[in-house]
């Protein structure tokens, strides 16, 4: 089948779903990667891959779970990308503590920014778990799912993420 053709049988059009999905997937992106400056490369490798497979997407309803599914893998990616490139400078990667809110208290920022460096020092799978799971409330099939591993995978990560953080919840 060709892309023309592809293209034709999607309902969908890429500028309609880049405009109502871009914040969720910004959002999310910054919730796994936890740096706002890696979110706009990140957010534009989902749509481009987006662009790119679009037409495939039989069913509109399945769009957001697709989206979250490619932004995932993207921000998986990205984060192995970016974890080499830290290992090879041998510095640690600066904690921005402006993803919070201007109302929250100090003690409040205080916390974020110790769980930010907690979740720092996870394996990268084991943090994409633990975000997951615990700031978007995913399912562990829904993450096994995500991250294309299996249920007790997704178990094991958890466990050793909630073993090295502790109680933060």
């Amino acid at each position: 089948m060709s892309k023309d053709s592809e293209r034709e049988l999607s309902p969908l059009g890429f500028d309609e779903v880049f405009r109502s999905h871009a914040p969720y997937v910004s959002a999310l992106v910054l919730k796994l990667t936890g740096h706002p400056e890696d979110v706009d490369d990140v957010v534009q490798d989902v749509f481009i891959q987006v662009h790119r497979d679009l037409g495939r997407l039989r069913d509109p309803a399945a769009l957001r779970p697709w989206l979250r599914r490619i932004a995932v893998r993207r921000t998986r990616r990205w984060l192995r990308t970016r974890w080499a490139r830290w290992r090879s400078r041998q510095s640690d990667v600066e904690i921005d503590t402006a993803v919070a809110a201007a109302s929250v208290s100090p003690e409040e920022l205080a916390e974020i920014a110790r769980i930010h460096g907690l979740l720092g020092r996870l394996k990268r799978d084991e943090r994409l778990v633990w975000l997951l799971r615990f700031a978007e409330g995913e399912t562990l099939a829904s993450i096994a799912d995500l991250l294309g591993a299996s249920i007790s995978t997704v178990q094991r990560r958890l466990r050793a993420a909630e073993a090295a953080i502790g109680s933060v919840r």
